[in-house]
């Protein structure tokens, strides 16, 4: 006798194309922050130590300065087409604890991608000793979240419930 596997109702729903474009530039855009980031602090260490930091680590940090920003401004449109837009409905087999934990980690998602850029401007202009230890724990809350965002979304597909499918843009799932 075998034992049967739940029948799963896939998800077809997709988010927008803006949704998506805004989804995955904010994506390439963070990876962009993690590599540059390197430039900050060997430019503060430079500049501790009394040394001129290189043109490059300079280059560096412009570069995370302004994407921070970029992305916080994303982040703001994202939300506000989410708030008009909705977001697709919620796999309705999922038990509700499930469904609770994955509108929390997308809205604290938002929030650090929002508290970001204002640290980071704040540890550049206002007070880095205060405020740059901030932005360095939001960095690894981040992490955290993106990290239990990537779970999820893999266990939506290993799941095959067609969850993780709507955030793909529709060429991908097509097979153009």
């Amino acid at each position: 006798m075998t034992a049967s596997r739940p029948m799963i109702v896939p998800v077809h729903n997709d988010y927008s194309a803006w949704q998506k474009a805004l989804h995955w530039t904010v994506v390439g855009l963070v990876m962009v922050q993690i590599w540059s980031s390197g430039g900050i602090e060997r430019s503060h260490a430079d500049h501790v130590a009394g040394l001129e930091p290189s043109r490059l680590d300079l280059f560096l940090h412009e570069i995370h300065t302004f994407l921070g920003l970029l992305i916080g401004a994303l982040v703001v449109l994202r939300i506000l087409l989410r708030v008009a837009s909705k977001a697709p409905a919620q796999d309705r087999t999922l038990h509700s604890a499930v469904r609770i934990g994955a509108c929390v980690n997308h809205w604290a998602l938002y929030a650090v991608l929002l508290l970001l850029p204002v640290t980071g401007i704040g540890a550049r202009y206002i007070d880095f000793e205060t405020i740059g230890p901030v932005h360095v724990l939001l960095t690894r809350i981040l992490f955290l979240l993106v990290a239990i965002h990537g779970a999820a979304a893999l266990w939506h597909l290993l799941r095959r419930d067609g969850v993780a499918w709507r955030m793909l843009p529709s060429r991908l799932l097509r097979g153009r």
